[in-house]
């Protein structure tokens, strides 16, 4: 008991020393450059919001031009908050929400390409793992989050440039509304 009590006082000392003032004197200055620094804060605030709604990144009516006939199941798999949409026999879409990985975070493994959906950088991804009835596009959010749309054709289909097209639209869809 009595080292528990001195362990516990040496730590407290530790610790008010770190937090009293060192008696540095003198007023915050601009850096030069000009510009005022930008945090992804924002961008992930409201990528969080979209996040507890994901299902909500596609209307029903968006959904239908994708040939996606079918209510959004939202559901997480691994980090991503997300939703799929699937069509009997002729795949679907899935949309994750990734608030606290950026593209660099994630292993993409295809024949990865970089691209733009919108206003955002974005990393394209033919054939992920060798699956040529898929296509992938991540959107990066910010350097720590980022927005991923899989396009599938059906696990007996090679129509890469077509689940490509679903998911390359799909992104186009989805963009406008992201922080």
């Amino acid at each position: 008991m009595k080292r528990i009590l001195i362990a516990t006082t040496i730590s407290l000392t530790v610790l008010a020393t770190g937090c009293t003032s060192t008696g540095t004197t003198g007023s915050p200055t601009p850096t030069s450059g000009g510009e005022t620094p930008t945090t992804s804060s924002s961008s992930a605030s409201g990528l969080e919001a979209l996040a507890s709604k994901p299902c909500d990144l596609l209307t029903e009516a968006e959904a239908g031009s994708l040939d996606l006939k079918t209510q959004g199941k939202a559901e997480k798999v691994g980090t991503a908050e997300g939703c799929s949409w699937n069509v009997s026999g002729k795949g679907g879409l899935r949309v994750g929400i990734r608030t606290t990985s950026g593209v660099k975070d994630l292993n993409l493994t295809g024949q990865v390409s970089q691209t733009k959906v919108g206003k955002y950088d974005a990393t394209k991804v033919e054939a992920p793992d060798g699956a040529t009835s898929m296509c992938t596009y991540v959107i990066a959010v910010s350097e720590s989050s980022s927005v991923s749309i899989i396009g599938n054709i059906g696990l007996v289909s090679d129509d890469t440039a077509a689940a490509c097209a679903r998911a390359s639209k799909a992104a186009d869809l989805i963009a406008p509304k992201l922080p």
